[in-house]
C-alpha cells in the first residue's frame, strides 16, 4: 500500500486513469463528513425533535426548511459566516483526516505519470502542472474569470497524460 503514496516509479496511462477514478472513491468520506457537518449545523438552528416521525413534526420540519431558505436568501453572508464559525477543532481534524490522503495520492499519481512521460524534466513539469492547477483554481473561484479556457486546458493536460505513450517498457509504481 505504501508504494501507491510514494513519489517514485512510473505508471501507464491506463493506471493513471484508474487511480484517478480511485481518487473519486477516496473522496466519499470527505463528502460524508461535509454532509454531516452541514446537517448538524442546520439541525442546531431548529427547535424540534428529529426522532419524532409524526405528521405534525414532518410539517414543522417542512415549514422550518421553507422559512430557513427564505432567511438564507435574504442574508446569505450571515449564515455563511455563522456556519464557518461553527467549526470546532474536532470537525477541522475530521476534514483534514479525510482530505489529506486524497490530495497526497492525487499528487503522487500525477508525479508518477509525469515521470513516465518526461523522465529528465519530471520535477519541472510536475511543479508546472501543479502550479497551473492551483493558479487556475484561484482564478476561477476567487475572481470568476477564465473558467471555460482554464478548464479546457486542464482537461487537455489530463487527456494527454492518459493517452500519451511513454518511453518506458515496464512501469514500477
Amino acid at each position: 500500500m505504501k508504494k501507491y503514496f510514494l513519489f517514485s516509479g512510473t505508471i501507464s496511462g491506463k493506471t493513471f486513469f484508474l487511480r484517478t477514478l480511485f481518487i473519486i472513491v477516496m473522496c466519499i468520506p470527505f463528502l460524508i463528513a461535509t454532509i454531516s457537518k452541514w446537517t448538524s449545523y442546520f439541525m442546531s438552528l431548529s427547535q424540534f425533535d428529529i426522532s419524532d416521525p409524526s405528521i405534525e413534526n414532518q410539517m414543522e420540519i417542512q415549514k422550518f426548511g421553507d422559512e430557513l431558505a427564505l432567511k438564507i436568501a435574504e442574508n446569505p453572508d450571515f449564515y455563511l459566516n455563522d456556519f464557518m464559525n461553527s467549526f470546532s477543532l474536532l470537525w477541522i481534524l475530521v476534514f483534514l483526516i479525510c482530505i489529506i490522503p486524497v490530495i497526497w495520492f492525487g499528487l503522487a499519481n500525477y508525479y508518477k505519470r509525469i515521470s513516465a512521460l518526461f523522465y529528465e524534466q519530471r520535477n519541472n513539469v510536475f511543479f508546472a502542472v501543479v502550479a497551473f492547477d492551483v493558479i487556475s483554481d484561484i482564478l476561477i473561484l476567487k475572481y470568476n474569470t477564465g473558467s471555460f479556457i482554464l478548464g479546457t486546458i486542464s482537461t487537455l493536460i489530463f487527456v494527454y497524460l492518459i493517452i500519451s505513450n511513454s518511453k518506458m517498457d515496464s512501469h514500477q509504481g
